[in-house]
């Protein structure tokens, strides 16, 4: 199958393997890969944007957001609104260590592959301004990061921390 091909399938496939966490999982590596981008519960939940107890703005350039850490409270919902000031494409996700591990294997594999239908991330264009609501639920070390391909490992993250 072509590469292309390939590709368009799994974008496809994409959101229906996020809202089964079950669904064409089998054994092995990649299976578990997947569980930590789909067991998003175990840091936080959806949280509703009109019910966001707090906004945190971040700008993005190239390569580095202008906040690199961040302290919020269990059951704080928050809107983060994520404005493109550079010249190329940027992420902002919320997760942990695992979670981004995970993304930016599937990033480096995926080049190009959109994950706006995770409901921890956006993607936004240059000069862009995009957002999304987001509740912890449970205390612990945090992090918000880009995870396009070289973007994480040059340092385009931050911790969150909630207590």
């Amino acid at each position: 199958m072509p590469l292309r091909l390939l590709i368009a399938a799994a974008a496809l496939a994409f959101p229906a393997f996020a809202a089964d966490p079950h669904a064409g999982h089998g054994g092995g590596h990649a299976s578990h890969d997947m569980d930590h981008m789909e067991d998003l519960a175990r840091f936080g939940a959806p949280g509703d944007p009109a019910k966001a107890t707090r906004t945190v703005t971040i700008h993005a350039r190239d390569i580095a957001f202008d906040q690199s850490a961040l302290d919020l409270k269990p059951g704080e919902t928050v809107k983060f609104v994520l404005i493109n000031d550079g010249t190329q494409d940027h992420e902002l996700g919320v997760g942990d260590a695992a979670f981004f591990e995970a993304h930016i294997k599937m990033m480096a594999e995926m080049p190009g592959m959109a994950m706006d239908a995770m409901p921890n991330m956006v993607t936004a264009k240059p000069g862009e301004t995009v957002s999304f609501a987001w509740t912890f639920t449970t205390a612990g070390s945090f992090e918000f990061a880009c995870a396009m391909p070289g973007h994480y490992e040059l340092g385009m993250k931050g911790a969150i921390t909630v207590k």
